[in-house]
């Protein structure tokens, strides 16, 4: 299968730009907005209000060995972690892979960071210059388009942005700080029916 970007891929986007790919995924059965794609770490980042969004249970979050260079530059040690399914496409042309996010309570104007781990399941390619991911599925080609004015909201805040420490960090006897309780957020919910099973889906769009 090949895949490739053409002129078409140009298609509603303003040029000459240097933004951001900002794009919509659905993780863990909720539509993500504000979904930054970054190809140069290895470590996919979901952040902490757009995890209490999504109502899942804090017990399954789980200590990741894994440290984390944190926003002011100090490397961070023990955050939590968990797996989640994302959905990259629509209708047929979808592809869905397990991720394991760090789940990182920091201020940020985006609900996630997706890296090359999951860039590298989904088999995807970007091209920043078309605003535009695309990846291979069954069905043919998958993509996920860029949302430019998104993109632009999006670092103008994170430009705005004063506190940058990363908060989800160990004490000295390694053990982690209590977690907050959860927020109840009222969600939009829509049921959609495809190949005769009913899924549920919440948008998690308002920003950070």
């Amino acid at each position: 299968m090949v895949i490739s970007f053409e002129e078409a891929d140009r298609e509603g986007i303003i040029y000459p730009h240097d933004n951001a790919l900002v794009i919509t995924l659905v993780i863990a059965n909720y539509t993500t907005w504000w979904v930054l794609v970054d190809n140069g770490s290895s470590t996919d980042i979901l952040f902490w209000e757009a995890f209490t969004k999504m109502g899942i249970d804090v017990g399954k979050l789980t200590l990741s060995p894994t440290s984390l260079k944190g926003f002011s530059g100090d490397t961070i040690q023990l955050v939590r972690a968990i797996t989640l399914p994302v959905t990259a496409g629509t209708r047929v042309l979808t592809a869905t892979t397990m991720t394991d996010f760090l789940i990182v309570k920091a201020p940020s104007y985006y609900n996630a960071i997706l890296r090359r781990p999951t860039l590298n399941h989904l088999r995807a390619v970007t091209s920043t210059y078309h605003l535009k991911m695309k990846f291979p599925t069954d069905g043919g080609v998958g993509e996920a388009r860029g949302e430019q004015a998104l993109a632009r909201e999006c670092y103008v805040q994170e430009l705005k942005k004063v506190k940058k420490e990363v908060c989800m960090v160990a004490g000295q006897d390694g053990a982690l700080p209590p977690l907050p309780p959860p927020v109840a957020v009222t969600c939009e919910r829509d049921i959609e029916v495809r190949d005769d099973q009913v899924q549920q889906h919440a948008e998690v769009n308002e920003p950070l």
